[in-house]
Parts: structure tokens; sequence; C-alpha cells
């Protein structure tokens, strides 16, 4: 072998060493960057508020004042029930009040002719007392003249005649006081019965008066009629008697939507109120609605296993349409994380530590390191590593540890 062949064999085989000794790899670098933690979901529209409206009463339907589409703001009047034999009744309650109460004026009337004659009993009964006490004395003086001869027999008998009608007379008074009281009791009583049939003729009236206003459909709150079923001259069946019957309207709140959300287990309990959430819709490419979650369940469904979340968006131009479907990404959490790319991590020879292949002085070394979030991309370190360590990513075999390597460039 000539010196040139000698000195090439030589140079290449120094080469094939330090290939097989350094091995080439490619790094990046550990960096400090926002973590954020998302989910993405389908989601559908909601309105606001949708109430279904049905009949308290039966009757025949009017004219409906509104339609399907029509904009209605809250206590507007949307249908009238005509219900005459419901008018007459009520008319008759009426009357039937009125009568009650002119039984209280004629009650309290008795009453106080009653009262009246009380007192006038007492009246009568004071100045029959004083005639007795007069008649007495009368009798006791003249009986004491009897004793001395001064006046005859007759004259006591005249005086104890006048004693004795005076003192029926005092019964007599008597006698008509307790009558008196007892019509007073039994007028006070007439009254009070008077008062309490007026009172329940008033409840009955006003009950009535209730089920009058019943008969007048108005809107619960502002909003858009999305479904009428009525037409004028249909028979109306009130709701107790026919549950099953379709709602005369519905009505719709739209100018804010409740956009609902089922988020999985795995994510519910990273979701609160607040959270900051973007929506999409495949009727509208390109178009980015930002909302936040404005209330959660708070629960997972047993069948699903998922979270129902709400977020309310402002819909005034009216161009988001309940029923519609789409997609919602919420930011559950917004932080800043130590992350590298997820290739960089792997599993020592035992499979139960995850390690890093960090290059120092173009030297491998193996370091533990304790992992967090995992977006399939990224991997969040919490320990082992800090920012600026250049971990080896791309590399298919494994490295011992003090092994030396060769970078290659970017």
């Amino acid at each position: 072998m000539n010196v040139s062949r000698l000195l090439a064999a030589l140079i290449l085989g120094g080469v094939l060493a330090t290939s097989v000794a350094a091995p080439a790899v490619k790094t990046t670098t550990a960096k400090e960057s926002e973590l954020r933690r998302t989910t993405s979901q389908p989601a559908s529209v909601r309105a606001y508020f949708e109430a279904e409206l049905h009949a308290k009463v039966a009757g025949y339907a009017g004219k409906p004042k509104v339609d399907i589409g029509s904009v209605v703001k809250q206590g507007d009047e949307l249908l009238v029930i005509e219900v005459p034999e419901m008018q007459k009744a009520y008319e008759r309650a009426r009357a039937e009040a009125e009568r009650l109460k002119a039984d209280i004026t004629r009650a309290q009337a008795a009453e106080k002719v009653a009262a009246a004659q009380v007192q006038q009993a007492d009246a009568d009964i004071q100045k029959a007392e004083a005639q007795v006490a007069a008649d007495q004395s009368e009798f006791n003086r003249v009986e004491n003249l009897v004793k001395t001869k001064v006046v005859t027999g007759k004259v006591k008998d005249e005086a104890e005649n006048r004693l004795r009608a005076a003192k029926a007379q005092l019964a007599s008074v008597l006698q008509n006081l307790n009558v008196a009281r007892a019509n007073a009791s039994a007028s006070a009583a007439e009254t009070a019965a008077a008062k309490s049939a007026a009172l329940v003729a008033d409840k009955s009236l006003e009950e009535m008066k209730v089920m009058m206003d019943y008969a007048t459909i108005h809107a619960p709150f502002g909003g858009v009629v999305t479904r009428r079923s009525v037409d004028p001259g249909d028979l109306v069946r009130d709701s107790t008697s026919s549950p099953s019957a379709e709602p005369l309207f519905v009505i719709a709140k739209t100018d804010i939507l409740r956009i609902t959300v089922p988020i999985p287990e795995r994510d519910a309990v990273w979701v609160s109120k607040g959270n900051a959430a973007e929506i999409t819709f495949s009727a509208m490419p390109g178009k980015v609605f930002d909302g936040a979650v404005a209330r959660t369940a708070r629960t997972l469904d047993p069948k699903t296993r998922t979270m129902a979340v709400e977020i309310d968006l402002p819909n005034a131009d009216g161009r988001l349409l309940p029923g519609m479907y789409g997609t919602v990404v919420v930011t559950m959490e917004k932080r800043t994380a130590l992350l590298v790319p997820s290739n960089t991590i792997r599993f020592d020879l035992t499979g139960n530590e995850k390690i890093a292949y960090v290059v120092r002085n173009d030297a491998v070394t193996h370091v533990a390191v304790t992992t967090g979030a995992d977006d399939g991309h990224h991997i969040e370190i919490l320990s082992g590593l800090k920012a600026g360590d250049q971990l080896v990513t791309g590399m298919l075999g494994r490295l011992k540890d003090g092994q030396a390597v060769r970078v290659l460039a970017d």
C-alpha cells in the first residue's frame, strides 16, 4: 500500500470513528411562554327566554293582533278570547255584590236604631227608678201619718197603689232594656254577617275579573313571535282541560342569546364564570364572536358526563338565530409556564420516569422532569429544567447519559 492510500485510509477511519462516537442531534430551547388551557366544543344557540302561551279560559278566538316574526314589547296585547257567558256572570256577580252592600247599609241603620232603643230604655229606667223612690217616700210619710191618725187609711191605700204602679213600671222598662239590648246584639250580628257576605262577593268578583283578564293574551316579555297556532273564530280550550293543546303563541327573546355548550368531564373542573370564549358558526365563515362564560350548571349530566355551560351573546341586529349550531373555544386558564415540544420528553429504561436529553458542553445529560399540562404539541415543565436549556429533539433511539454529541445547525 502506497503512502497516499494509507493516509486516506487513516483519515476515513478517523472520520468514521468520530461519527460513531459523537452522533449528530438537533436541539430546541426550553422557553417560558403563555400557556392557554382551552377546550373546543360544539354549541347550540337558544333564545334567552322562550315562552309558550296557552289559554287559561275557554272561548272563541278573536282576530290575532300579531303573527310570526312580529316584534312585541312586554305587555302587548296579542289576542282576545271572546267569553260572553263569563261577562254576563261577572255582571250578575257585580249586581249581587251591590245588593249585599245595600244590606250592610240597612243592617247598620237597624243597629243604630237598636242602640237608640237601648239608650231610651236606660233613660226610662232612670225615670222609673226616680218615680219609685218618690212614691216610696210618699208612702212612708203617709204610713206614719196614719199611725198618728192625722190622715185616714184611704190615703195610705192610694199612696200604696201609686208605689205599686211605679214598681211595675220599673219592671216593665227593665224588661224593655233587655229586649233593646238583645235587638242591638242581633243588629250587630246582622251587620257583621252582611259585611262577611259582601266581602265574599267582592272576592268572588275579583276572581271572576282575574279570569276575564285571562281572556286577553299579553306578551310576558319583549321579543319575537316565533309560532302562531290560532285563527279568528277558533274554539280555544283552556290549558287545564286540554294540557296537550298546542300553544297559541310562542315568544322568544332574541336580542340576547344563550350559547349552550356541553363541557366534558376532563375540562369541566377548569371552567368557571368569566372565562373568555370565542364562538364561530359554519353559516358565518370567518366571523368570530367574543363572549364569556355567564353561568355553569356546576354538575355533570349522569348520562353524558358533561356539564352545561352558557354564554350570553348580544344579538341586537338579529343576525344569529336560535337553533343554529357552532363551535365554542373556552379559555379555561392563561398563565406563563416553561414549555418544551412534546418530542423532547422521553421515558427512562424503567418506563416510570420522564427525562429530557439536555445538551451541555457537547454532551448529553439525562435530566428527570416533572410535567404538567400537555396539549399534544407542547408540554409544561414543572421541575427539572430552566429557560434556555438546550434539549435534544426529533431523534429516534436513545442517548447515554454523558454521551458526546454534535449539535446540528438549524
